[in-house]
């Protein structure tokens, strides 16, 4: 779920920067059509930009491992705090979880309420004919709005000396299918229910639309004598959430909308930076990953690493291990970062149980603790692989554990009194490094 949640927040950025464009480029000129789309794209896009994925090749070496004692504080006290984060993090998790589920589910009925008010209005209705359009008489004081392919108006206005142009205005809706607008962005709000941005592009989105809607009925008729229909109307309104709203507000922007000069010389350059911003989107939100480039990879001198492993007898023998350093020794030789995972830029923590019997054997590997004694391995192994850039985090990602398994279950006889009988914690963290 916390993919989910760094995915969700990449498309309310993308949103935010989107829509910030347009109010800042294109929310006060006269060119509703290029609005219409850029704002009707806005959302589908901010959508799809984070699930893009572009490989990017890097050359990476053999991996490399420390030992390093992270914790301070005991083992067994290192491990219960580790387990406490994560429990406040899942805890975290789940209720973001049901929060965010919890709001989907209230905007999902409000928008299908909507719809079945508007439904039933127009089932309660009986067709007319006004001015050679087919328009739905609804017998309670509505004003008029489209819904889907039916132009609805309540009987306070049949009588309106202005309703044609009214029916005019309701016509272009009908027209241009302005319900796909409002169809698309109330149910794609939804997921984005949290973001006031989706909220104020909602609202952009319908306002365009009417600015539209004014612009091709002044262009046959007394500009003047239809904004005073307007303002006589603004009481008479039907609030549903997919369906154009007449209040004071808007009707304000309308009005000044309809005196305002028509689009500059301009305008085709202000469009043209839609490219850039989408393209800095692009880079900024999308997803990489690292491939291998072909060919050799290149050697690693590891006399770094070696520096700092510590010094080990030489009584050492392939058969037989009798100290944590001689350990360390034989795990630092045959450890690889696994060719998969470096290829994915995969990393993260490993932790695994490995069981010894009372002669040393190691007689099994688990990810979940057995039952019995404990031992907290004091080192925390670091495999490093080096590429041009880090990985993607994936704390479960299957190669990483194979590989772990691989060099356990190769281990010699552990003649180390503190093993024997027990249960080892060993932890394996695995890095990609520039």
């Amino acid at each position: 779920m916390e993919a989910v949640f760094i995915y969700l927040l990449k498309v309310s950025l993308a949103t935010s920067v989107f829509y910030l464009t347009y109010y800042f480029l294109f929310k006060a000129k006269k060119q509703f059509v290029f609005n219409r789309f850029y704002l009707l794209l806005v959302l589908p896009v901010a959508h799809i930009i984070p699930l893009i994925t572009f490989p990017t090749k890097a050359d990476l070496s053999l991996a490399t491992v420390y030992f390093s004692e992270i914790n301070t504080l005991s083992q067994s006290g290192a491990s219960t705090l580790q387990k406490t984060s994560e429990n406040e993090i899942i805890n975290w998790l789940l209720v973001l979880s049901i929060i965010y589920i919890t709001g989907m589910v209230y905007c999902l009925a409000r928008f299908f309420l909507s719809y079945l008010q508007a439904s039933a209005i127009q089932k309660a209705s009986h067709q007319y004919i006004v001015d050679n359009q087919t328009v739905y008489l609804s017998e309670k004081n509505i004003r008029a709005f489209t819904f889907i392919d039916k132009i609805i108006i309540g009987k306070n206005i049949l009588n309106h000396p202005s309703l044609k142009m009214v029916i005019d205005h309701e016509k272009v809706h009908l027209r241009e299918k302005h319900f796909i607008d409002l169809f698309t962005i109330e149910f794609l709000s939804v997921f984005q229910w949290f973001n006031p941005f989706a909220r104020i592009l909602n609202k952009a989105i319908r306002l365009n639309l009417e600015y539209r809607a004014d612009d091709m009925v002044v262009q046959h008729s007394n500009r003047r004598q239809y904004q005073m229909a307007l303002i006589s109307m603004v009481s008479d309104r039907i609030a549903l959430p997919q369906f154009t709203e007449l209040n004071s507000n808007n009707l304000r922007n309308r009005i000044l909308m309809m005196k305002s000069p028509n689009e500059s010389k301009f305008s085709k350059i202000r469009k043209l930076a839609v490219l850039p911003v989408f393209l800095i989107l692009l880079a900024g939100l999308s997803e990489k990953t690292t491939a291998l480039k072909t060919g050799n990879v290149p050697e690693m001198n590891l006399n770094i690493a070696e520096s700092k492993l510590p010094k080990v007898q030489e009584k050492s023998t392939d058969t037989e291990i009798t100290s944590i350093e001689e350990l360390n020794k034989f795990i630092s030789k045959s450890i690889k970062y696994p060719k998969e995972a470096r290829k994915f830029g995969q990393f993260g923590m490993v932790s695994l149980f490995v069981k010894v019997n009372t002669n040393g054997k190691v007689t099994g590997v688990y990810k979940d603790q057995p039952e019995g004694r404990v031992f907290f391995y004091k080192d925390i192994l670091l495999i490093i692989g080096y590429g041009n850039h880090p990985g993607q985090i994936s704390d479960n990602h299957p190669s990483l554990y194979a590989e772990c398994e691989r060099v356990i279950e190769d281990f010699p006889i552990l003649n180390i009194e503190e093993f024997k009988g027990r249960s080892l914690k060993m932890e394996f963290e695995f890095k990609l490094k520039k």
